[in-house]
């Protein structure tokens, strides 16, 4: 069974939210909102019915049938003896004694010990001020159930390259604005056992915060019909896809699509037998799926890959299988990738690379798309030169002349496609485009394209 990373396992999730249109990426974002400190009133949440309590506070006020209590409460005799009935399955209720001549269904009910409790708490109980804190979605204009510990600042959000999210309005917080309905629903997610009766006051962080969530962005072949998702919580929240619509879309927030580019082509004989991407997709999909369903405890011994497939790979699934590379190869890892982006040259990146090494892997990274040098991040080829330094003997990391070369291999594994290994989240003017790959597992092809990509460092060595 494939392993998912949070993003690729979204793409085989949501991948058909859109029929008719296709999943090109999915963009970290932020969502804006407020924390607030909402100051209300509020009793514990009664555990019985209204018609329930109102029998149970008449019958200790010796209002004694349900003829009568229906008369106090305008009510038909028939619904009053429902909630009766009720409260003689709680043993709240027993009949009295009658008296002489009285039928049945007229004798004068009585509180048991139990529910004379029960009405004197339903009878003491009084409203407490309280201070509560909650969430105000900036873009939905409501309180929302996200957690706290989630909340980031703008400069987090900013130094994380978060695609902010507007809001719909940033004027201050008022009471009004809150929704008792919606304010309790949450108390009662939280199993709060308070009911807010009314709000007094709102106290909000006056800078703004925001919390983690990613866009999904769909587009029709032609590339002219975009739409967005929103991913809230793990979740597609079609609220926050409608805001974002009416605040103008994907034209608003700066995204756009290009066509994909051609991807590269392998021989006739291995083209006759590649597994398209749509036959890839549903089965990771299908995996996905029995792995949701699968409790951690449950789930099988994980089977040896298969030793020679040849299968398309999406633009999600890239990241996956360089995470791969650098977590679990054995012999050796070769990669070539025009451009280099700090954005991807991280320090687990680099802590994750130097694992390789350590254990004698055999490592290849070259870079270079043309003599212009601002076209990679400075710090990131020097983060990596350092690290090729300290390791001579097995790491050799090269600048190449010009390469439009994408390539990732390790030990038996060899993939080719479209997509900048080393740069893919670098774009920072929102324009992106579906990338698909091949990969070619099998030791005679992975050891030909191995010792030929070789050759071509050396030849193309700036």
């Amino acid at each position: 069974m494939p392993t998912f990373s949070p993003d690729s396992l979204l793409a085989v999730r949501f991948h058909n939210a859109r029929p008719g249109l296709e999943l090109i990426t999915i963009i970290d974002a932020a969502l804006p909102v407020t924390p607030v400190t909402v100051a209300v009133e509020a009793q514990e949440r009664k555990q019985l019915p209204l018609l329930d309590e109102f029998v149970l506070r008449l019958v200790s006020a010796n209002i004694r049938t349900p003829e009568s209590i229906g008369g106090v409460l305008g009510l038909e005799t028939s619904m009053v003896a429902k909630a009766v009935s009720d409260q003689f399955s709680h043993d709240h209720l027993v009949y009295g004694r009658p008296q002489p001549g009285t039928k049945p269904h007229q004798y004068p009910l009585r509180l048991t010990g139990k529910g004379q409790r029960a009405a004197n708490e339903l009878t003491v109980t009084r409203p407490q001020r309280s201070d509560m804190p909650f969430i105000w979605d900036r873009l939905l204009r409501k309180v929302r159930p996200y957690d706290r510990q989630s909340v980031i600042t703008k400069r987090r959000a900013t130094e994380d390259d978060l695609l902010l999210l507007p809001a719909v309005e940033n004027t201050e917080i008022q009471p009004g604005d809150l929704s008792l309905a919606e304010l309790n629903l949450l108390l009662k997610d939280r199993e709060d056992q308070r009911e807010i009766l009314a709000v007094r006051r709102v106290t909000q962080t006056p800078a703004p915060r925001f919390i983690p969530a990613k866009v999904l962005v769909y587009a029709d072949e032609d590339r002219t019909d975009l739409q967005l998702g929103v991913v809230v919580d793990g979740e597609l929240s079609h609220p926050h896809e409608i805001a974002l619509l009416n605040h103008g879309g994907a034209q608003a927030l700066g995204i756009n699509v290009e066509p994909a580019p051609p991807r590269p082509t392998l021989t006739a004989d291995l083209e006759r037998i590649r597994v398209p991407l749509a036959e890839v997709t549903r089965q990771r999909a299908d995996a996905a799926a029995h792995m949701r369903a699968t409790p951690l405890s449950a789930a099988p011994h994980q089977p040896e890959p298969v030793q020679d497939e040849i299968r398309a790979i999406s633009v999600f699934e890239h990241p996956d299988l360089l995470d791969e590379a650098l977590t679990s190869a054995r012999r050796r890892i070769l990669l070539i990738s025009p451009w280099v982006k700090r954005k991807i040259i991280t320090t687990d990146f680099l802590s994750k690379l130097e694992g390789r090494l350590r254990v004698k892997v055999s490592v290849d990274i070259a870079y270079g798309y043309s003599s212009d040098e601002s076209e990679s991040d400075h710090d990131a080829i020097r983060r990596l030169k350092n690290l090729a330094d300290r390791y001579p003997q097995n790491f050799h990391f090269s600048r190449l002349k010009s390469t439009h070369a994408k390539v990732l291999l390790f030990d038996d594994v060899w993939i080719t496609t479209s997509f900048n290994w080393l740069s893919f989240k670098g774009d920072r003017n929102r324009t992106f485009r579906s990338e698909e790959g091949t990969l070619v597992r099998g030791r005679a092809s992975a050891d030909e394209h191995y010792q030929r990509y070789l050759d071509q460092i050396d030849a193309e060595r700036a």
